[in-house]
């Protein structure tokens, strides 16, 4: 009997000390990779961002397909949610804060384990590198389970964001690489008004400067309660195809025209309508360069007439506020064709045909003409002449458009008849 006594003694001393082991041991944690991802920095922090995503990385939740999700309405931004169960484990994250292009932090319960994560992006050389940092402290129960269960809970941790991380890297390359390029016909571009932000850079900065204006752009029509009226856009203004350093307007179109004081960040303006080869990327913008050469190679194939007097534009159809996923982006380029519409002022939706010109009665001494235009409306003009001379006949103007057409006569002369356009099925600015 004593011996068992003394063998039940040593198992209780045993357990004491294994108690006052587990106690006393640091139950923070923390866990910190990086990695290094060949795509954006504003593709990659969009794709984090939004929980609609994670399905595709396993980043908390392991390999198990058979796991099922519970988004909240708002899946991206601050104050997001995303649930998970699957079979044994469950867990919840929400977002904290979201710094765009920059930092997420996140609250998690993972198995009623609690962790905060730090999510940084920094722009490297062609990529972009990612930092993800957990943080907890375990309780007296987690420590004893990862103590016999996991071993520890910084290597259980590690796995699962290695894991994610190479998730990561793969899918968004891979969906990087995905493209299409439809090349449509000649169609009549729709006019706007919009709200842009003029800049001169060189061409490979474009894309990165165009994901920070353009934010600033809504965040200030937001602010200033103005009513967008479709996706935003680039006006080129001087726009050639071999030259490198080009000038632009970074531009959301908007539902009235609006008039801002010079010298002001930000400048309202009108775009007109115009006949253009309308060509269609699906797909990221590094792409764009593709669709441009197609664009010209078909200008060339049709002996079209390209006019560098009118507006070049780049719609982003569909953009990363619609779809954090690459290839599925939209871009249409228009690249004007044949000479610039004659269009009313007042009109941005419909263009009319030329005005024909009208040539007034002849005109006596302190007398008026009187000139019915095109319109149906009357307009006197004042004409004083000499006696015995007659005045040279008035002719109504065209109305303004944002373009001059600067094509020698003799060259247009040359030129073929503009081609047939299709009107942009498109009824906004598009």
């Amino acid at each position: 009997m004593k011996i068992v006594k003394y063998v039940f003694l040593l198992i209780i001393l045993a357990a004491l000390a294994l108690t006052v082991f587990i106690a006393t041991q640091n139950g923070k944690y923390t866990v910190e990779q990086q990695k290094v991802i060949y795509a954006p920095r504003a593709v990659l922090y969009g794709y984090v961002n939004d929980y609609e995503n994670w399905q595709n990385l396993n980043l908390l939740t392991g390999t198990d397909s058979t796991a099922t999700y519970t988004l909240s309405g708002n899946t991206a931004g601050k104050g997001a949610t995303m649930a998970w169960k699957k079979d044994g484990t469950d867990g919840t994250i929400q977002t904290i804060t979201a710094t765009d292009n920059d930092s997420i932090r996140q609250k998690a319960v993972i198995n009623g384990l609690n962790s905060d994560i730090r999510w940084a992006f920094k722009d490297t050389v062609g990529a972009t590198k990612v930092t993800i940092k957990i943080n907890g402290e375990l309780s007296f129960t987690e420590k004893a389970q990862a103590l016999f269960e996991h071993g520890n809970i910084d290597r259980t941790f590690e796995a699962g964001i290695s894991r994610g991380l190479d998730n990561l890297n793969v899918f968004l390359v891979s969906d990087l690489k995905k493209f299409d390029i439809s090349v449509k016909d000649i169609v009549l571009k729709n006019g706007a008004f919009y709200l842009g932000h003029t800049i001169t850079s060189t061409k490979a900065e474009v894309n990165k400067i165009a994901a920070a204006t353009f934010q600033k752009l809504f965040a200030f029509t937001k602010k200033n309660k103005i009513v967008v009226a479709g996706a935003p856009f680039i006006l080129y203004k001087n726009f050639k195809k071999g030259r490198d350093t080009i000038t632009y307007t970074l531009s959301i179109p908007i539902k009235e025209e609006i008039y801002t004081m010079p010298g002001s960040e930000y400048e309202g303006g009108r775009l007109m309508p115009f006949n253009a080869l309308k060509t269609s990327l699906k797909g990221d913008y590094s792409h764009l360069s593709k669709a441009w050469d197609a664009a010209y190679k078909h200008i060339a194939e049709k002996g079209f007439i390209e006019n560098p007097a009118l507006p070049y534009v780049v719609n982003y159809a569909k953009n990363i506020n619609d779809t954090r996923r690459p290839s599925n982006w939209v871009s249409d380029i228009y690249i004007p064709i044949g000479p610039a519409l004659q269009t009313p002022a007042d009109t941005l939706q419909v263009p009319v045909p030329q005005l024909t010109p009208v040539t007034a009665a002849p005109a006596t001494p302190n007398r008026s003409a009187t000139a019915t235009p095109a319109s149906g409306k009357t307009t006197t003009t004042s004409a004083t002449t000499k006696p015995n001379k007659t005045a040279a006949p008035a002719t109504a103007k065209p109305a303004t458009t944002t373009a001059t057409d600067k094509t020698p006569a003799k060259q247009k002369a040359k030129q073929k008849p503009a081609p047939v356009v299709k009107k942009d099925s498109l009824k906004e600015f598009r």
